[in-house]
């Protein structure tokens, strides 16, 4: 059981859409990246393209689609880790 959970805590950070440009990417933690932060990529690439032109509201529609991702990718890896009664 805690080896399934293992499985599915790394599975709930997968996200086709969180690289639609780059579809060979999907992982919502580690990926290349643009900017200078090591984790969520999507997130932080977003976020320094819309830093750029703070005027524009479909960079700000960007970051807010990243953050949506990370946030449901988080919440789904810690739904995952319900306890497990070990025998």
């Amino acid at each position: 059981m805690v080896n399934d959970q293992l499985m599915l805590l790394e599975r709930a950070f997968l996200n086709p859409r969180a690289f639609p440009e780059k579809y060979y990417y999907s992982h919502v933690l580690w990926a290349p990246r643009t900017s200078s932060v090591p984790t969520f990529p999507g997130l932080a690439n977003a976020c320094e393209e819309a830093s750029k032109t703070p005027h524009d509201p479909e960079a700000w529609a960007k970051v807010r689609k990243q953050l949506s991702i990370a946030v449901m990718a988080v919440e789904g890896a810690a739904a995952t880790l319900e306890p497990v009664a070990l025998r």
